[in-house]
């Protein structure tokens, strides 16, 4: 996600313009040239980047297209707008909003104007097809109504809590006590991934892959699904007639795309093998007992949609990206900020220690922590649409049909508007307040526009309550029993793909409690 900023507004360009562009930002950044390059600039805010004639500020995107969340957040910052323009070749516009009202405008009041950005549906449609994640209209209104009977059914959160608990107490928990006696530096970042794809493997698909055992074995799977989204995503670094030749001849990174691609395909082929056959031949209610996919089926064909394997395998690829990538995104955040601030971290402690698996929704304290590492670390930091007719926003802002939106999530939870003079601190308290009478902590929530972490409106995230109680059972198995140590001198450097992530391994010592 941290580089689509720049190539959305040079997507589309001809090659020998890309070329020319490539030539002009070397003169920018010759020492003799940059001498000179201040004299004719337009209008823009000193605060935010230097936008020539014709470029734009094309330049100052290609600074920091390695960076580009970070980067954005900081312009949010330093200028105090709620809402930023940028500029881009030939007059091409990018606006970037953190603006809760203009959010709830977006995703709620004005929803049916904005649209998936086309150049998302364009670059991953090879990985997630038609999928509830890229599409739009009528093909989403039917995904969302027949996922949501499902995602809320009491039977299917029971089947994860089960499987949830399963994978700890079978298999984290001793890898986690042998690393105690070893005294083992473990990479929490790629335990809690193995830990995620095997629980979300034996709930969807009826399939165990033992990433979690012992020996940490290969891990073919998350391979290639991490390799298929990293190449995807660079299809925004390169121009479409080069990433489309590449493709048709099969050969470079589209090669391995390819290659990634099949893997999971071929390996959801095997696991919906006869059942599509087998359930439109019954007349059977829905298998209660059934994983993602019996009960995704089931309700498509009681729903009178056409099913075949190809739908069946992109909704399977859709369910990986949104139960997997983001649920190990915020565990890893989460356990880094808890890691370091020993007094949450004592706070949480005491109040699991307090309660049960059965008493998730009485862990005030920790969920108030969690909402707190996801406003400094939301899972998806952008949101990424296209607006579909002129508009004009509460701010004022006036679109243009088929301009590019960004929702940003990230500066929303660094916003001093929203969050304080303190809003770099983890706190979360600021979630808490004290009921006088009892002594105990009550939770105030803020309003999905203001905390979109599970976006908002009619796109709202049909996992949030089944995120939030795997995270506290993680956290409760680990924190009763470990504390968490990162290695002297660690600090994780922030990494966004599709999700946020740490750019290297997080190495911790695993030390057990009295």
């Amino acid at each position: 996600m941290d580089i689509q900023l720049m190539y959305r507004l040079l997507y589309s360009l001809p090659i020998p313009v890309i070329i020319f562009l490539l030539l002009l930002f070397f003169i920018y950044f010759h020492p003799f040239f940059s001498k000179h390059s201040s004299s004719k600039l337009s209008k823009q805010p000193k605060q935010l980047p230097k936008s020539y004639p014709l470029f734009g500020c094309l330049f100052s995107l290609a600074q920091n297209r390695h960076r580009a969340v970070l980067w954005t957040s900081k312009l949010f910052q330093k200028s105090s707008l709620s809402t930023i323009t940028l500029k881009g070749p030939f007059g091409k516009k990018c606006v970037l909003t953190r603006n809760p009202s203009i959010i709830k405008h977006i995703v709620k009041t004005h929803f049916h104007i904005y649209r998936k950005d086309p150049i998302m549906q364009f670059v991953f449609s090879d990985l997630l097809g038609d999928g509830l994640l890229l599409v739009d209209g009528e093909k989403w209104k039917t995904q969302r109504h027949f996922l949501s009977h499902i995602f809320h059914a009491d039977t299917f959160r029971y089947r994860i809590k089960s499987a949830t608990i399963k994978e700890l107490s079978g298999r984290l928990i001793p890898l986690f006590s042998s690393a105690t006696i070893d005294k083992a530096t473990l990479d929490l970042q790629d335990i809690f991934h193995r830990l995620t794809f095997d629980i979300l493997c034996q709930v969807g698909f009826s399939h165990d892959p033992e990433y979690l055992l012992p020996s940490l074995p290969r891990k073919p799977l998350i391979d290639a699904f991490e390799t298929a989204i990293k190449i995807s995503m660079g299809r925004f670094t390169c121009p479409s007639i080069l990433w489309k030749a590449k493709k048709l001849l099969n050969i470079g990174s589209e090669e391995n795309l390819r290659y990634a691609v099949d893997v999971l395909r071929e390996y959801l082929k095997k696991r919906i093998a006869g059942k599509v056959e087998k359930f439109s031949m019954q007349s059977t209610s829905i298998d209660e007992g059934g994983d993602f996919l019996d009960r995704f089926i089931t309700r498509a064909l009681k729903c009178n949609v056409v099913v075949d394997e190809k739908f069946v395998i992109d909704t399977g690829i859709n369910f990986i990206l949104a139960g997997d990538d983001t649920l190990f995104s915020a565990l890893i955040w989460f356990f880094w900020l808890v890691s370091s601030h020993p007094q949450v971290e004592n706070e949480i402690v005491k109040e699991i220690k307090e309660k049960n698996d059965d008493d998730l929704n009485e862990m005030v304290y920790t969920h108030a922590s969690i909402c707190e590492s996801m406003r400094l670390y939301p899972p998806v930091p952008l949101e990424l649409k296209q607006v579909t007719e002129d508009d004009v926003w509460p701010d004022g802002t006036k679109l243009k049909k088929g301009m590019s939106i960004f929702l940003h999530v990230h500066a929303m939870g660094r916003s001093t508007e929203l969050w304080g003079s303190d809003y770099e601190s983890f706190r979360p308290e600021r979630w808490l307040v004290k009921n006088l009478s009892t002594g105990n902590w009550n939770f105030i929530p803020r309003d999905p526009f203001t905390y979109p972490v599970f976006q908002a409106g009619p796109r709202t995230c049909l996992g949030k309550e089944i995120a939030f109680m795997q995270i506290k059972l993680v956290a409760a198995t680990i924190l009763k029993r470990f504390r968490i140590v990162p290695l002297d001198g660690f600090s994780p450097v922030y990494n966004s793909s599709l999700t946020s992530k740490m750019k290297t391994d997080f190495p911790v010592r695993i030390i057990q409690r009295c």
